[in-house]
């Protein structure tokens, strides 16, 4: 509706929230162009405590936007007009963090494209590239394309394939937290799909001494399982790690869609597929060398995600998987992700 007026009175109903109760008033503002009712919602949190805005959707309240953790600050937020509340998620995992790809782009307040030539010290044989060739975000999916695209950098480095990499650094970290994806995988040899975490920063030194993450990787052909891991230790090459696999009991990584969650607490990290268990690692098993006097480093510190698609490798030095020997019709390669959630617990 749009009214023309030398006075326009416009409402905005105001929530703030004091403990249990909801108090309702009313500001007036003076404009002179299209006019539309919107809530401001405000309420005072305390501080380590998650907040969570609901709104009534017919019979049953839904949640708005992401769980927030209270810091003794007030939260103002702006909503269309409707029915709201905010409740405190307790015993529960809570959702802070997202991506459904639902757009047709990736989210760049939420992720960052790499370019790389050098393959990860692993003798890996792809070039990360920014190019939309080799990343889409379409029909609800993010894809990330392998090539037989042959780049070289200014100082003469050449890989014989392309593919992306993208990671959250500066734009989601945490400490803690349950991780969920879903996504199907290539099934190439010496394809290496990997949704996995390193450190924002690094306390305890280099790689792998501040540690590193894996929450899922897949070895090319060998789709009928998934790995995990941790690494730790010293910085290379003094550094170790501890790995698992997991065999699908039915359609392999390649043939369906499938969720793999790792939950991740100060004393111990959890990996699962599909809802199922599939191993825990305790503090007991790993350490830091620079922080031996504490038992939780260097998984005691804020992680970021990464998403990638390398090529051959270390990862494959124990089998005779190459991606030379992919005919060039199943090009391209491609890992599909259906979405990525963080939780954090609630208490």
């Amino acid at each position: 509706m749009t009214f023309k007026s030398d006075y326009i009175p416009r409402k905005f109903l105001s929530l703030i929230y004091l403990g249990s109760i909801l108090f309702v008033g009313t500001v007036e503002a003076q404009q002179d162009f299209q006019v539309s009712e919107a809530l401001e919602i405000k309420y005072l949190t305390e501080p380590g405590r998650y907040y969570q805005l609901q709104s009534l959707d017919g019979a049953d309240w839904k949640n708005v936007g992401y769980a927030k953790l209270g810091d003794g600050s007030y939260v103002s937020e702006f909503h269309p007009a409707g029915e709201y509340r905010i409740i405190h998620p307790a015993n529960t995992w809570a959702l802070v963090w997202s991506d459904e790809f639902s757009g047709e782009d990736l989210d760049y307040t939420q992720w960052e494209k790499e370019e790389n030539n050098y393959g990860g010290g692993n003798y890996e044989r792809q070039a990360y590239r920014t190019d939309p060739k080799y990343l889409e975000v379409q029909d609800g999916l993010l894809k990330i394309h392998v090539y037989r695209d042959a780049h070289t950098t200014n100082d003469g480095k050449t890989q014989p394939y392309s593919s992306a990499r993208i990671r959250t650094l500066k734009r989601g970290e945490w400490k803690y937290g349950r991780f969920e994806v879903r996504a199907k995988m290539p099934d190439g040899q010496g394809i290496w799909p990997a949704v996995w975490m390193l450190p924002t920063e690094s306390p305890y030194g280099g790689w792998a001494a501040s540690g590193e993450i894996d929450i899922i990787e897949s070895r090319g052909a060998e789709v009928h399982e998934t790995t995990g891991a941790l690494h730790f230790g010293g910085a290379w090459p003094n550094n170790t790690f501890v790995a698992h696999s997991y065999t699908f009991p039915k359609q392999n990584a390649a043939e369906d869609f499938h969720t793999y969650v790792l939950e991740w607490s100060a004393d111990e990290i959890k990996w699962f597929v599909d809802g199922e268990l599939c191993q825990i690692r305790t503090k007991e098993e790993w350490f830091s060398e620079s922080a031996k006097d504490n038992p939780r480093a260097p998984f005691d510190h804020p992680f970021h995600l990464l998403i990638n698609v390398a090529v051959d490798g270390r990862f494959f030095e124990k089998t005779d998987q190459r991606a030379d020997l992919i005919p060039d019709k199943d090009f391209p390669q491609t890992l599909e992700i259906d979405y990525i959630r963080v939780y954090q617990w609630a208490e």
